[in-house]
């Protein structure tokens, strides 16, 4: 390939890249919902969903599961656990993520009027109350614990966030730590490089980036430069 192509060719893979966080972005502010950076910057990692955005925040995750925290501002246990919450939250939600792309953690506040139907299609009765399962499953649905063939399930032993955690490596037989780091290759290989569904997506990701890059260059006759 001359020079100039190649030149053009990590242009448009750059742009790509940028084009596609731009993207998210711009999808997350047009459901309402910030892009993490600023919230993570407080210290808040959780993502807070509504009931205008909650259908098409989650039926648009890409993430293999969710957590989903419903609570209320006002109940004190939900004061005392937020910090249990967001420690496991910063692990895979926001810009330095140790395991982005694994579990979007959310949040619901149900003393909100306008949350108030959507908790109850989850059958709410106690704060804080969470949720797991995939994200699209969470949308237009409602849920109960004696439905039976769910793919949604009650956390029942989160309390902590060293017990969250626990419980999500036994959903996911994996062993996340609290401790967990984002390096600096992050945005480079899939986190967990054994994990078959994360390299077939990042070899897709690149082989569309890069089919798209060279009709550019084809189009606008760069090679023959």
């Amino acid at each position: 390939m001359a020079p100039a192509a190649a030149r053009v060719l990590v242009l448009v893979l750059a742009l790509a890249a940028a084009s596609s966080l731009a993207g998210r972005a711009d999808a997350l502010r047009s459901l309402g919902v910030g892009d993490g950076a600023e919230a993570a910057a407080q210290g808040d990692y959780a993502v807070d969903l509504n009931a205008t955005s909650f259908d098409a925040f989650l039926t648009a995750s890409r993430e293999q599961f969710a957590v989903v925290e419903f609570f209320a501002h006002w109940c004190p246990a939900c004061r005392n656990y937020k910090p249990h919450y967001e420690k496991v939250a910063k692990l895979f939600n926001g810009p330095d993520a140790a395991h982005p792309g694994r579990i979007l953690m959310a949040r619901v506040d149900c003393a909100s009027k306008v949350n108030v139907d959507l908790c109850s299609r989850f059958s709410v009765d106690h704060y804080p109350f969470l949720l797991w399962g995939p994200p699209p499953k969470f949308a237009n649905t409602k849920w109960d614990r004696k439905q039976e063939k769910s793919e949604i399930k009650l956390i029942d032993d989160g309390r902590t966030a060293e017990r969250l955690l626990k419980w999500i490596n036994k959903q996911l037989e994996s062993s996340f730590t609290l401790d967990d780091r984002k390096y600096e290759n992050e945005n480079m290989l899939p986190n967990n490089a054994s994990d078959p569904k994360r390299v077939v997506q990042a070899i897709y990701d690149v082989e569309e980036a890069t089919a798209h890059a060279l009709q550019i260059i084809l189009d606008n006759k760069v090679l023959d430069k």
